[in-house]
C-alpha cells in the first residue's frame, strides 16, 4: 500500500481545455441534463441525495466498471463527496472539510488522489408536485474498450449564483486514462425567479498528495462557460481533460474535418480542410496533413500558413485536391503526418473521420421550426414575439408550436402528443425551440442567422403531395417522398401534425392574446410512421388520413385530465385555418431531413354533421351562412364575451353580414329552427 502511494505520487497531469465544446467528451454521453429525480434521467445510479441542511459526507465505495490507471497506477475504486471529489482506492476517507466551498488545491481538508470540482453546495426546490434535490450519480457509457463512467453532481447550488443551480461531472475515460471535468449547465436565479449574471466560483483540479496538485487554470475562481440560459443538453457544455504524463512537445490533434458531407460532383476537385489543436507545448509552425478516401492509399502534403500556438486552434487545408470519379458515399479520413518536421508525439488523438455523400441533385431546404410555449409562461410572450420578427417575410421553413403544461396550471392547448414531444427532446423550460432538431435553445435567442445556417444546407428530400379536408371532417393526405441520396438509417420516421394558422380562444396569465400555428393533431400520433431506409431516386408514398371526431371543447388547463380526448372531442376553432406541416426525421439522432407545409384544400362543409357553410373563414368585410335545410331560421353571432353582434333571419338558407367594422377575433354562429340548432365560428380577420 505504501508503494502504490508512493507511485501515485511521483506521476503527474497536464490539462487540455474543451470550452464551448457543444458536446460532451468523445460524445459518448448523449442524455439530457434533468435534475434529480427525474424519469428522463434512465440509467443512472443515485449514490447520494440531499438539500441544503446537509453537510460533507462521503458515498459509499464504488467499482470502476472497467480497468483503469489514475496517474499511472491500476486502481478499482472510488469514494465520491457531496462536495465534489473523487477519491481513489482509499474506502471512505478521514479527510474532509468542515463546509461547502472552493478550497484552493493543494489543501489538507482533501483527500489525497481526488478530481475535485470544489464549490458546489447543496440546495433543494419544489416545483408543484415535484421537489428536485442535489444529487451525487453515475452511469456508465458506451462499449468496450472506450467506455466512459460518469460521477455526476446533478442540481446543486453554489455560494455565488443566488438561488440558482449549477451541474459539473468527474468521467473517467477507458483505455485513454484521461479524466474529464465537465461543466455541463449553470444558471444564477433571483428569488424573484429572473434571471440574473453572477457566475460560479469553482476550483478544478486534481490532487495527488498533499502538497502536490494540478488545477485548472483560474482556479479556485473558474466560471462556468454558459450562463445565460437553462440548456437541458450538451449544447453548452465545456470540459476539461487530465491527461496522466509530460505534456509533448509535438502533439497536434484533428479535431473535426469541415468538408460538406454533401458534395456537387460537378464542382469537383474539392479542398481539404479540417480543424486542429496544439496539445503540444511547443508551438506549431509547420504541418504536413495526410488525406485517405474509403482506406485507400495516404495522400499527404504540407499545409501552408500553419502557425498554431500551445493549446490553439487552426484550419488547415491539404494542397492536394480530391477528385471522386463517381456519385457515392465515401469515408474520409485527416491526420496530421508531421508536426515541425518530425512524427507526431501522440497519435492516439491525431484522426478525424467522416462520411461524405457526392451527389448529382439536391433540393431546397424548407427548415422545421419546432416552438415550445405556454400561455402562463411570461417570458414566452418576448419568445413568441421574436420567433414572429424573424420569420416574417421569409418561406423556407414549417412552423410548429407545442403548448406545454406548466408553468402553473399549463396550456389549455396541451395535448397528450405535446408532452411525448417534448420528453422526446428533453424540453424541461420554455421558450424553447429546436430547429431542425439540431438547434435547441431559446425562442427569444432565435436569429436571423440561425434561420440562414440551417436554411442553407442543401436537403436530399423531396416531399411533395396534396392535403385534403372532406364531409366528417376527414383530412387525407397523399405524400410522396423523392430521396435524391442514399439515407441508410432504420429510425426515419414520417410525421403529419395539423396546425392551426392562428387561435384566439387562449387567454391565460402571460398577456398573450392569439397564438400561430398551434399543433392540434399528429397523424396518426406522436410515434409518426415509420419508414425504411430510403434509396436514392426511389419515390416512396405515404396516404394518411385522419378523422376529427365530435364538438369543439377548449380545455381549462393543461393538466392531464383536462386534455382533449381525440376519440369524442376536438379543439379545432376555425376549419379555414388549418395545415398539415409534413416532415422526416431520424428518431434516433433527431435530425430533420426536410420538412413541408400543405394548406388544407376544403372540399364539402365546415362541421361535424352540420349541413352548414360559412365563408370566407376568416373574413375581412363580407360573411356568408348557408345552410339550405333550414329556410327563415333565426341566426345569432355573438363574440367571446358572449355579447351579442348579430342578430338576423335566414331568408331561402342564406344570410351575409357586414363584418367590416367587427374586431378581429373569434365568433361564435348559432342557427335555431325547423326544429334544428346547429353552431359553428367564425373568425373575423382584417
Amino acid at each position: 500500500m505504501v508503494l502504490a502511494t508512493v507511485q501515485l505520487v511521483s506521476a503527474q497531469y497536464y490539462i487540455i481545455p474543451t470550452l464551448n465544446a457543444g458536446s460532451n467528451p468523445g460524445k459518448v454521453n448523449p442524455d439530457g441534463e434533468n435534475p434529480y429525480p427525474s424519469s428522463a434521467n434512465a440509467g443512472w445510479t443515485n449514490l447520494w441525495n440531499g438539500d441544503a441542511s446537509a453537510v460533507p459526507e462521503y458515498t459509499t465505495e464504488q467499482t470502476i466498471p472497467f480497468a483503469f490507471k489514475f496517474n499511472g497506477s491500476s486502481v478499482q475504486k472510488y469514494t465520491a463527496s457531496n462536495f465534489g471529489t473523487v477519491s481513489f482506492n482509499a474506502g471512505t476517507p478521514s479527510t474532509k472539510p468542515t463546509g461547502f466551498s472552493n478550497i484552493s488545491l493543494p489543501s489538507a481538508d482533501i483527500p489525497n488522489n481526488s478530481v475535485c470540482a470544489l464549490g458546489i453546495v447543496p440546495k433543494s426546490v419544489t416545483s408543484g408536485a415535484n421537489t428536485y434535490k442535489s444529487a451525487v450519480m453515475t452511469k456508465t457509457y458506451g462499449k468496450s474498450p472506450n467506455r466512459q463512467h460518469w460521477i455526476w453532481f446533478n442540481f446543486f447550488g453554489e455560494a455565488n449564483i443566488s438561488n440558482g443551480w449549477t451541474y459539473w461531472a468527474v468521467v473517467l475515460e477507458e483505455t485513454t486514462n484521461n479524466i474529464h471535468i465537465v461543466d455541463m449547465k449553470t444558471l444564477c436565479v433571483t428569488s424573484a425567479g429572473q434571471l440574473c449574471n453572477e457566475n460560479v466560483k469553482m476550483s478544478l483540479g486534481i490532487q495527488l498528495g498533499f502538497p502536490n496538485a494540478t488545477s485548472v487554470s483560474g482556479s479556485p475562481e473558474v466560471g462556468a462557460q454558459q450562463i445565460k440560459e437553462n440548456i437541458f443538453t450538451a449544447a453548452d457544455n465545456s470540459f476539461y481533460t487530465f491527461i496522466q504524463g509530460n505534456q509533448p512537445k509535438n502533439d497536434l490533434t484533428c479535431k473535426s474535418i469541415t468538408v460538406n458531407k454533401y458534395l456537387m460532383l460537378k464542382d469537383a476537385p474539392f479542398t481539404i480542410s479540417a480543424d486542429f489543436e496544439n496539445f503540444g507545448s511547443a508551438k506549431v509552425s509547420s504541418a504536413e496533413i495526410g488525406y485517405s478516401i474509403n482506406n485507400g492509399a495516404p495522400v499527404v502534403g504540407s499545409a501552408s500558413g500553419v502557425s498554431i500556438s500551445s493549446l490553439g486552434k487552426q484550419s488547415l487545408s491539404s494542397p492536394n485536391k480530391w477528385t471522386p470519379s463517381v456519385v457515392g458515399v465515401y469515408d474520409l479520413k485527416v491526420w496530421p503526418a508531421k508536426v515541425n518536421g518530425v512524427a507526431d508525439e501522440n497519435t492516439s488523438n491525431d484522426t478525424a473521420y467522416v462520411k461524405v455523400n457526392v451527389i448529382d441533385k439536391f433540393a431546397v431546404r424548407k427548415i422545421l421550426n419546432e416552438v415550445f410555449t405556454s400561455s402562463t409562461c411570461g417570458p414566452c410572450t418576448p419568445g413568441n414575439a421574436n420567433y414572429l420578427r424573424v420569420i416574417d417575410g421569409k418561406n423556407n421553413h414549417s412552423s410548429i408550436k407545442y403548448q406545454v403544461y406548466w408553468p402553473g396550471t399549463g396550456d389549455p392547448y396541451c395535448t397528450q402528443e405535446v408532452r411525448d414531444r417534448t420528453l422526446y427532446y428533453a424540453i424541461n423550460s420554455v421558450p424553447r425551440m429546436e430547429v431542425d432538431g439540431g438547434w435547441d435553445g431559446n425562442a427569444s435567442s432565435f436569429t436571423n442567422a440561425v434561420y440562414d445556417e440551417f436554411q442553407g444546407k442543401p436537403s436530399f428530400l423531396e416531399i411533395t403531395g396534396n392535403v385534403s379536408l372532406t364531409w366528417k371532417n376527414k383530412i387525407s393526405l397523399n405524400l410522396a417522398l423523392t430521396p435524391l441520396a442514399a439515407f441508410n438509417s432504420n429510425n426515419l420516421k414520417l410525421h403529419a401534425v395539423v396546425v392551426e394558422g392562428t387561435t384566439y380562444s387562449n387567454k391565460k396569465s402571460n398577456g398573450e392574446i392569439q397564438f400561430e400555428s398551434v399543433m392540434k393533431k399528429m397523424i396518426p400520433n406522436s410515434s409518426g410512421t415509420v419508414l425504411t431506409a430510403l434509396t436514392k431516386g426511389v419515390m416512396v408514398n405515404k396516404a394518411l388520413t385522419y378523422t376529427f371526431n365530435g364538438p369543439y371543447r377548449l380545455s381549462n388547463d393543461g393538466s392531464t385530465s383536462q386534455h382533449i380526448n381525440h376519440l369524442t372531442e376536438n379543439s379545432i376553432e376555425t376549419w379555414n385555418d388549418l395545415s398539415v406541416v409534413v416532415f422526416v426525421q431520424d428518431a434516433a439522432t433527431k435530425e430533420v431531413l426536410q420538412s413541408a407545409t400543405f394548406p388544407i384544400a376544403m372540399v364539402g362543409v365546415e362541421a361535424v354533421d352540420q349541413n352548414m357553410m360559412l365563408y370566407p373563414n376568416p373574413a375581412n368585410d363580407i360573411f356568408t351562412i348557408e345552410v339550405p335545410d333550414m329556410v327563415n331560421a333565426n341566426v345569432v353571432v355573438t363574440n367571446l364575451q358572449g355579447k351579442l353582434v348579430y342578430n338576423g333571419i335566414l331568408e331561402s338558407g342564406k344570410a351575409q353580414m357586414m363584418v367590416a367594422s367587427w374586431a378581429e377575433g373569434i365568433y361564435f354562429v348559432n342557427v335555431s329552427g325547423n326544429n334544428k340548432n346547429v353552431n359553428s365560428k367564425i373568425v373575423v380577420r382584417h
